[in-house]
């Protein structure tokens, strides 16, 4: 999970996270660091907060098993700036979200 320091987390987020989750979803999230980084980087391009960042990690970690593509692909059927405004209010609102 130390990756995870180099997209801007601290070592409180990281033991937050590991708290909050499963070892078998934490294993994968770090088997796919390269995935999860995308995913955080398109967060971040545009307008995802730091913090909901940080707080889907903790709570909803599964976003993270997705593909960067498949993200942007339901985020594309949807008003992003809604999304956006949605996630950076309560990130437990991407269960809202229908990925298929």
């Amino acid at each position: 999970m130390e990756f995870l320091l180099k997209l801007g987390l601290s070592n409180q987020d990281i033991e937050e996270i590991k708290n909050h989750n499963d070892e078998a979803v934490l294993k994968n999230v770090v088997l796919n660091q390269e995935n999860v980084k995308q995913i955080v980087n398109y967060f971040r391009e545009i307008g995802v907060s730091e913090e909901a960042i940080k707080d889907l990690f903790v709570l909803q970690i599964g976003m993270f098993h997705r593909t960067k593509e498949e993200i942007e692909s339901v985020f594309d059927e949807y008003e992003l700036e809604s999304i956006i405004k949605s996630l950076n209010y309560d990130v437990n609102t991407v269960d809202l979200i229908e990925f298929s």
